[in-house]
Parts: C-alpha cells; sequence; structure tokens
C-alpha cells in the first residue's frame, strides 16, 4: 500500500485527543503508554470515512470474536488467509475483515498505534511482538487479559496454525518485546 498523504485531522486527533485515552489516567504524564512514541495514522487517499470510522468503533471483543473463527487453521509461510495464515498474515486479515488496514509483516506492524509499555496495560484486541531484542519475528493478538501482566493471546503458530497461546509459556514470555494498541476501544 502506498501512502499518499497525510490527513491532518485524522492525526491530530489520534496524536492529541485520543493519547489520554489510551493512557486510562486522562493525563499522559501518569500513564505507561509511551507519547512519544504516537505514531500519528497516515491515511492514503483511497481511505474511505468507513475505514477512519472502523478505527475509533471497532472494539477488541469484535477482533477476539472474528479471530476465533479460524482456529485450528494451518500455518503456512506468506499466506494471508482464509484457509491459511502466517503470524502478520492472521492479524492483518482479521483487522481488514473490521475495515482497519495494517501493515504486511510484524516489523510493519510494530510501528504502527500507540506503544504499550507495561504488560498490564494490555487490552483485548492490542497486538503483542514477539522476538529478540534486535528483531520483531511474531505478532499475536491479545485475547483475553487475566491481570497482573497475564493475559492470552491468538495468533499463526509454525506447530498449531491459529490458535490459543498463554504468555506465561515460557517460549512466548522469554520473547515477549511489547504491545501495540491499534484501536480506540
Amino acid at each position: 500500500m502506498q501512502i499518499k498523504k497525510l490527513v491532518t485531522i485524522a492525526s491530530m486527533f489520534v496524536a492529541f485527543a485520543v493519547t489520554p485515552v489510551f493512557a486510562g489516567t486522562g493525563t499522559p504524564e501518569n500513564s505507561s503508554v509511551n507519547t512519544e512514541d504516537v505514531i500519528p495514522y497516515i491515511l492514503p487517499d483511497e481511505m474511505e470515512h468507513s475505514e477512519l470510522e472502523a478505527l475509533f468503533n471497532v472494539t477488541g471483543s469484535q477482533i477476539i470474536e472474528k479471530a476465533k473463527d479460524y482456529i485450528g487453521r494451518p500455518y503456512r509461510r506468506g499466506c494471508m488467509g482464509p484457509y491459511a495464515f502466517d503470524c502478520s498474515g492472521f492479524t492483518s486479515f482479521v483487522y481488514q475483515s473490521l475495515n482497519i488496514r495494517l501493515g504486511r509483516s510484524s516489523r510493519d506492524q510494530w510501528r504502527e498505534g500507540l506503544a504499550i509499555n507495561d504488560r498490564d496495560d494490555v487490552h483485548v484486541g492490542d497486538l503483542v511482538f514477539f522476538g529478540s531484542s534486535a528483531r520483531i519475528s511474531h505478532v499475536g493478538i491479545v485475547a483475553e487479559v487475566e491481570g497482573n501482566g497475564d493475559f492470552k493471546f491468538i495468533h499463526a503458530s509454525c506447530s498449531n496454525g491459529i490458535t490459543i497461546s498463554d504468555i506465561n509459556e515460557n517460549y512466548y514470555d522469554n520473547r515477549y518485546q511489547g504491545a501495540r494498541r491499534i484501536l480506540n476501544n
């Protein structure tokens, strides 16, 4: 997708008005959301009103409800569904099904939305990322928040296909890099 234009009103709204809502405290100073990592949404010329509206009206629960429809589908590198997926193909497919565009790779998606710096602040529908400190290599979607930084996420696993995993599994806990919030809800 070629990005052609920055829509000033939308980016100002996302960068300034929405930041306290994401933070949950009403003030950026008291938040674990890094407001310096706010990347305004860049909207292509062809973005329709419905796409912009989806960013603010789709809920995390709706994302997860849609994602669960694909549990059990196989992992296949480079696939974007609906019969097989790789990790970023799955997350972009699910979000796109609700009219929200994401970048194609996990590294592209790592640069979207708002950075969530504390695992205690993840919400259902947030993207969660895994890899080494030098490279993001996997992405999933928070499916359930259990408190104290614990959560379950749905993703395209190489060995199990579309499945729900727990952040406390050693493999994922040791590779967790952070989360990004795409939705306002």
